[in-house]
């Protein structure tokens, strides 16, 4: 058996036929009449709980009216109901012959449909022969043992049974269970009133006949269950232990032969989470405890950490991108920074574009499906969060090129100086060297004072050789490079050099002080560190661990997930220098440089829920 079967195919088509013409006729009734029929297809039992007046028999003879030559049996049950008139008289002439038998044609035990109103209202005299007619399509009459053509039995009561009335056993035996309320839409209650709904006629040609229904359940039972619907399954059943949902092994036995049905008569050769949905109306009392049933089932529909096939991928190349050491070349790192980020931009689109398919999948399905009217949105919270994740990805990514691109390594270096310089008086300091960035003006530069210390400019310091510009190359080679003793000894040399050709004719006293050795300048460019970072970074949106907090996911999907990287974006000086000293980004390049790396994003991985 395949999905494509046309045998199969033209049953589907009668489905879908009979369903429209039952929704035409029957008003707020899609789910109690998909329902009953899937019920009365996989050959089990239907109980509908309502108020008088509420379509309830009306509802059973037009399913019985979708059978090809079905025969109906109803009956209004009372306490004081006498067995012949569900199973038939005695037969005189077999009393005659000391043969006790009933004469069933016409009666309950010959009937392929049986409404039986108000039937919790049985008493035990007709209920072991009920119990065994319902459960085992057999009449024991006498020494006669008859096999009843029973499809399916729809009972129908205005409240649940008395539990300590006995009836417990037939209540067990129908399972499908629904309550029907009377008609809230108001144009839809003058529509029934005023008769405007059309009486239900089937084409006969769409009618089900017994031998379909047969081949159906045959086939059915060759029906197994996908990962997904498995897994779902074992969640729903570990909820309704921790509610105390009364779940038989026999009530799932019977359960899973209807959700077998549902994914046959929808095309499929496996269950899915689609059919797992139907579990809330074969569970639980109706008006009482159906709400805790429909929870249980409805929250083991939302998986959040069963579609890391779309993020692991990301989160493996973010790890890759945090991991690489930087290299010491200015040109060469951002080249290969911006790669490594289109490689990331690439799985964050091709795990979008895989995203996208699945909900298309799951709306194909429903599209096929016959039993369900709209896609529960709990069963598309996992992907809605997952999608929330991506964005979050593709945020930070966006982050990390920016900051990349606004990168000024000789100004975040000069920056820090800045940071932690001092202002000191004409004759409190000893000025051997003044520095700045390549966009910094002359009246900002940073003196490196003997002792170490990096000095602001004071309005006392008229004589003075001009700044010595320390480039990016230079500075990212101190930032991130592993042999900072070659590059400060050559960067002095440089300096050295600079001072010499731009020292000031007027100021003799600064240029007997740029005759300084390169050791001792060395010495005091290695002493102008910035100061040590916090140990602990930011913390992400979704937390470290990569996991969203989607509230409110199991009574209703919303889109919420936080921006990634709230409130860490760097502030980036004019003329694109980089992040501010007494910021994040600064942080993070701080960092980068005690671990030899590059600048970090914006936000971190743990931003992107790495």
């Amino acid at each position: 058996m395949t999905a494509a079967d046309p045998e199969l195919a033209f049953i589907q088509g009668k489905i879908n036929r009979l369903l429209q013409a039952l929704d035409r006729s029957f008003v707020e009734r899609a789910t109690h009449v998909r329902v009953a029929l899937l019920a009365i297809l996989s050959g089990h039992h239907v109980l509908l709980l309502g108020p008088p007046g509420t379509a309830k028999s009306l509802l059973a003879r037009a399913l019985c009216a979708s059978l090809h030559d079905a025969t109906l049996f109803e009956y209004l049950l009372s306490k004081f109901t006498h067995p012949d008139e569900l199973f038939g008289p005695v037969s005189i002439p077999g009393l005659k012959e000391e043969d006790y038998r009933r004469l069933t044609e016409g009666y309950l035990p010959r009937a392929h449909i049986a409404f039986l109103d108000e039937v919790f209202k049985a008493n035990s005299a007709i209920l072991n022969s009920l119990l065994t007619l319902i459960n085992e399509r057999v009449f024991h009459h006498g020494k006669h043992r008859d096999e009843a053509p029973l499809i399916s039995i729809i009972g129908a009561s205005n409240e649940p049974p008395d539990p300590e009335g006995g009836l417990g056993a037939l209540y067990d035996r129908f399972l499908a269970r629904m309550s029907i309320p009377p008609i809230a839409d108001s144009e839809k209650f003058l529509q029934v009133c005023l008769g405007e709904a059309p009486a239900y006629k089937p084409v006969a040609t769409d009618k089900l006949t017994r031998e379909e229904i047969e081949w159906l359940r045959e086939r059915a039972k060759k029906i197994g269950a996908d990962d997904g619907a498995r897994k779902a399954l074992l969640r729903v059943r570990e909820r309704f232990s921790e509610e105390d949902v009364d779940a038989s092994d026999r009530r799932w036995r019977w359960a899973l032969e209807l959700l077998k049905m549902s994914a046959l008569t929808s095309g499929r050769v496996r269950i899915s989470p689609l059919d797992v949905v139907l579990l809330e109306h074969c569970f639980g009392d109706p008006g009482g405890d159906q709400a805790t049933v429909r929870m249980c089932v409805r929250e083991s529909l939302v998986v959040l950490d069963e579609h890391d096939e779309y993020l692991t991928p990301l989160r493996q190349l973010w790890a890759e991108i945090e991991a690489d050491a930087a290299s010491p070349d200015l040109s060469t790192w951002r080249l290969g920074a911006v790669r490594r980020l289109d490689r990331f931009d690439d799985a964050c689109r091709r795990a979008r574009e895989l995203l996208d398919k699945h909900l298309e999948h799951l709306q194909q399905e429903l599209a096929r499906t016959p039993w369900c009217t709209e896609l529960p949105p709990e069963l598309v919270a996992g992907l809605v969060a997952v999608r929330t994740r991506l964005q979050a990805f593709e945020r930070t990514s966006a982050q990390h090129r920016a900051a990349v691109a606004a990168y000024g390594p000789a100004s975040l270096l000069i920056s820090r100086m800045r940071q932690a310089s001092q202002d000191r008086g004409y004759y409190g300091s000893d000025v051997k060297l003044w520095v700045c960035a390549p966009t910094d003006a002359e009246d900002d530069a940073i003196g490196l004072d003997t002792d170490g210390a990096p000095t602001r400019r004071s309005s006392y310091h008229h004589e003075r050789a001009a700044p010595v510009v320390v480039d990016d190359t230079n500075a990212h080679r101190l930032l991130v490079g592993k042999d900072t003793g070659a590059t400060l000894a050559s960067l002095v040399a440089q300096m050295v050099a600079q001072m010499r050709t731009r020292t000031s004719s007027r100021a003799s006293g600064p240029a007997e002080r740029n005759e300084t050795s390169q050791a001792h300048l060395k010495q005091v460019f290695e002493r102008c560190g910035p100061p040590p970072l916090p140990s602990t970074p930011p913390t992400a949106p979704g937390g470290r661990d990569g996991t969203e907090k989607e509230e409110g996911v199991h009574a209703r999907v919303q889109g919420g997930g936080g921006t990634a990287g709230e409130g860490e974006r760097p502030e980036h000086r004019p003329g694109g220098e980089g992040p501010r000293p007494d910021r994040d980004g600064a942080a993070r390049l701080d960092q980068a440089r005690g671990h030899r790396r590059g600048p970090r994003p914006a936000g971190g991985a743990d931003d992107a829920g790495a």
